[in-house]
């Protein structure tokens, strides 16, 4: 009998959607952060260590599609692969540049997750002395994980930003142009 009652908790225990709880997945994320900035790298290092740390919790096909709008159900494969390997390597360099080292930040994820639509809006406080900054991640379900689509700070959308920005660029040239800037952009960084 005692056999039966476990079977259930354990299928509950390895079920996706308990493990895939968005304010425990971004502390994870968090987790992340803090320790590459603890390192104290040169950027080129960060960079590196942030990109796969992007792979991880972005969903960077859909921050792709909407950054290039209408023109990406037109895009080769190719140039989707290079627009999103582009903007994977571009906020790697982002965050590489923001969080440069540990100076006794803390991450504070608010578990009280907010939910609009299919995406889930988590609230993040980063802690620093007297100051404090609050970021809202909105994330959607992606390949069986809550990933990240926005960051909103000071009520301004990370993503709306890089569309405006970028949109003369897809403009006049595409998905492929947009890779070609950022890499134009990036190596300037650098």
């Amino acid at each position: 009998m005692r056999a039966n009652i476990l079977l259930p908790i354990a299928i509950l225990a390895a079920s996706p959607a308990i493990a895939a709880d968005p304010a425990a997945r971004l502390s994870a994320y968090n987790d992340g952060v803090v320790a590459i900035m603890k390192q104290k790298l040169p950027l080129a290092a960060r960079i590196d260590r942030f990109e796969p740390l992007v792979r991880s919790y972005y969903d960077m096909p859909a921050i792709a599609a909407l950054v290039i709008g209408p023109v990406w159900a037109k895009t080769s494969a190719a140039d989707r692969t290079a627009a999103i390997d582009a903007l994977t390597h571009h906020s790697a360099v982002s965050l590489a540049r923001n969080f440069a080292s540990y100076g006794g930040e803390r991450f504070t994820v608010d578990p009280n997750v907010v939910t609009r639509g299919a995406s889930r809006i988590v609230r993040v406080t980063i802690s620093s002395g007297k100051d404090r900054n609050v970021l809202l991640y909105r994330m959607n379900q992606s390949d069986g994980d809550w990933r990240i689509v926005d960051v909103v700070a000071g009520g301004v959308s990370q993503l709306a930003v890089q569309r405006a920005d970028l949109a003369s660029t897809v403009a006049s040239g595409g998905a492929a142009g947009l890779a070609k800037r950022l890499a134009q952009i990036d190596a300037k960084a650098k």
